[in-house]
């Protein structure tokens, strides 16, 4: 403890100390003049130039204004080129204030269809000082941003403190979290009521109800019983490693990855009991880190399969306004989930080959005795009553979260629109009220998981809101291809997830990825998605992935032969996404 203490003590103060150095001073009252340069054609670059004025919120006396500026192009033939800016001549100095112009450019009076990236934002400050304004696309709406800076010192200050204490772990990482909204509500930048109100936002109810239907599942054995039975069906070595690859994904879809490697770990050691005649050989590594990485990947592939891709939801919702339904989610990671839960398979195959123990003698090569299988299904006897009624909910429960918003529509009818949320606190009701679970079971769930998660979106808002998230995305915006962008995201993400969690990875990450898509003209889902899937591809450090402690501990492997094989796949799954599978969402979400 007394370390504990002395280390915070030597921190702390320093990290305020680098906040205060190099963060950005808040903005002041006064005049402030925008300058929208566009290129258009070739070398002609046209200016537009206006004012606006920051006033206190009780001086706040806003009125729309226009600003136009028109240019000619001679030459073959005479072009006429002109700028508008739509906005308000007055902005409050206070959380979340943005001066927000909507800009259009006609060429020969009909409105051209540019791209953020060829267009540039200045706003000269009261004081003299230029800074970098967003330049934002929706849709074919084109949006000159100044987030307005509101104490956003202490908003760095407290995400360095924030990143510092999830990064270490030096104290519970629930206490840090729970730290975040007494700062936000102390500092002004939140009102009790914001702050607060993320602590069950429906993202939280989400996973709450997905918990409770795991926990559900663990309880009864259902979860047990599947796996076993679809493991009958392989009939030779090789497939078996596919198969119990598949199931362990499916069942990350619902459930904890760690509960998942968990189960599905012991299943696989007592088929190697079966399947080696001496342990340690490669086809035992084969499978056990097949199991580990299955697990992982298949948290990628449902909202509630890993806290990103729930933290992502929550996040696009708050600051980019994007609802992204159940089914939204899973057209988009899905796909890429079996991509790379096929790539493992391969690599791992290639890692391990499963023909030098057959050559050496030190598995069976025929087909394969599942006796240790057959054993275990039946000492879990005929299916229970609990085990239908919970398999009952929970197929109910997956169909309408993937009915909530069809991406195409059935005879008129495009889903039925009741909130994930409200869907999972129904199956939870259902669960308690069917005597499926009782008040025993609540303590069983990872209550430090949702507070974290509520912590996480406090300090989501608290960087949008004073203005810091803007400031940084437009000091990475030295970059204009969306592309290297999106590539630096992922690696960024891998590299916060291999000392960190990658929940505290995505909280870090997300509030500044979510506006980098609309200042590069593209969908803001798509750097959610990278950040959210990326921070779940640490397959090297044993210590920052659950399911792969669960593999190292069971004695298969040592220490530096996990991170030699999982280094590499990191790296491809990290290019996969980023070069094979975002070209395609963008076609998709264009």
């Amino acid at each position: 403890m007394e370390r504990k203490i002395l280390v915070l003590s030597i921190i702390i103060p320093i990290l305020i100390l680098i906040g205060l150095l190099f963060s950005p001073p808040d903005h002041q009252l006064g005049r402030y003049k925008g300058i929208v340069s566009a290129k258009v054609k070739d070398d002609f670059e046209i200016k537009l130039v206006f004012h606006f004025r920051v006033v206190s919120p009780e001086d706040l006396d806003q009125k729309l204004v226009s600003f136009k500026n028109t240019s000619h192009l001679t030459g073959d033939q005479k072009i006429n080129i002109t700028i508008l800016a739509y906005g308000y001549n007055e902005y409050p100095l206070e959380p979340g204030s943005k001066a927000d112009f909507e800009v259009v450019i006609y060429v020969n009076g009909e409105p051209l269809l540019i791209k953020p990236t060829m267009i540039r934002g200045i706003v000269i400050l009261p004081n003299g000082n230029k800074e970098k304004a967003l330049i934002l696309s929706y849709g074919e709406q084109i949006v000159f941003r100044f987030a307005i800076r509101y104490r956003s010192r202490i908003a760095i200050i407290t995400l360095l403190i924030i990143a510092f204490l999830w990064l270490s772990e030096i104290i519970p990482l629930v206490a840090s979290a729970l730290l975040v909204p007494v700062i936000a509500v102390l500092s002004g930048i939140l009102t009790p009521k914001q702050a607060l109100s993320p602590l069950f936002d429906p993202v939280i109810a989400l996973f709450f109800g997905g918990f409770l239907l795991a926990r559900a599942m663990r309880k009864y054995d259902l979860d047990k019983r599947i796996a076993l039975t679809l493991i009958t069906r392989a009939k030779t070595p090789g497939a078996l490693v596919l198969i119990i690859m598949l199931i362990t994904c499916f069942l990350s879809f619902w459930m904890s990855n760690t509960a998942v490697a968990a189960l599905m770990l012991p299943i696989s050691l007592a088929l190697l009991k079966t399947i080696e005649k001496e342990r340690g050989s490669n086809y035992g590594k084969l499978l056990v880190l097949g199991v580990a990485y299955s697990a992982t990947v298949g948290g990628m592939g449902t909202i509630i399969g890993t806290p990103p891709n729930a933290l992502a939801v929550g996040m696009l919702e708050d600051i980019a306004g994007i609802e992204m339904g159940f089914l939204d989610w899973m057209i988009l990671s899905v796909p890429f989930t079996l991509l790379l839960l096929f790539v493992s398979f391969v690599y791992l195959y290639i890692i391990y080959p499963p023909r030098k123990d057959i050559e050496t003698r030190r598995i069976h090569a025929t087909l394969l005795d599942l006796t240790a299988i057959k054993i275990q299904i039946a000492d879990l006897g005929r299916v229970k009553k609990e085990e239908k009624i919970t398999a009952i909910i929970l197929i109910a429960t997956v169909s309408l979260w993937i009915t909530q918003k069809l991406p195409f529509s059935i005879g008129g009818w495009k889903g039925h629109g009741v909130s994930a949320g409200i869907i999972a606190l129904c199956s939870t009701v259902a669960l308690f009220s069917l005597g499926i679970l009782d008040s025993k079971d609540l303590k069983e769930i990872s209550w430090e998981t949702l507070l974290i998660f509520g912590g996480g979106l406090v300090l989501g808002e608290m960087l949008v809101l004073s203005g810091v998230s803007e400031w940084i995305v437009a000091q990475m915006l030295v970059i204009r291809e969306p592309f290297l962008i999106l590539i630096l995201l992922g690696f960024l993400s891998l590299i916060i997830t291999a000392f960190a969690s990658n929940t505290a990875a995505a909280v870090i990450l997300l509030p500044l990825a979510i506006p980098i898509g609309s200042a590069i003209g593209i969908n803001p889902i798509i750097p959610a998605l990278v950040v959210a899937i990326a921070t779940s591809t640490d397959f090297a450090l044993p210590i920052g992935t659950p399911p792969t402690m669960l593999a190292y501990s069971t004695g298969y492997l040592k220490f530096r032969e996990i991170v030699k094989v999982g280094f590499p796949l990191m790296i491809i799954g990290i290019l996969l996404l980023t070069l094979i599978v975002v070209p395609i969402w963008m076609i998709i979400l264009s």
